[in-house]
């Protein structure tokens, strides 16, 4: 990340702790502070894709990431989908059968 204040790419994501930081959150801002002059400031999470706050090689991370979550939550949905056809299928079945 990008500082804002010295326009090192030196800044890392920090602890949020506070009232302050949590009102930010709510705005899907995230505290971060910069190792070069110790500044704390906050970013929007869309921010991620910014060429001013991202270096090349910090977007191409972040883009690997969100599509290996992707390709799981895609497994856990085919998964979950799965399990609940196979409960209707039972439950129908079981419905189904007649008492004599």
């Amino acid at each position: 990340m990008i500082c804002a204040k010295c326009k090192e790419p030196k800044a890392h994501r920090s602890h949020s702790s506070g009232l302050k930081d949590w009102a930010y959150k709510i705005f899907q801002m995230i505290p971060y502070r910069c190792h070069a002059c110790k500044a704390r400031f906050y970013a929007y999470r869309s921010g991620e894709q910014s060429p001013t706050m991202r270096t090349g090689e910090e977007r191409k991370i972040m883009e690997l990431r969100r599509r290996i979550r992707w390709k799981r939550t895609k497994k856990e949905l085919v998964i979950y989908a799965a399990g609940a056809v196979l409960m209707i299928s039972f439950l129908y079945l079981v419905m189904q059968q007649r008492v004599e």
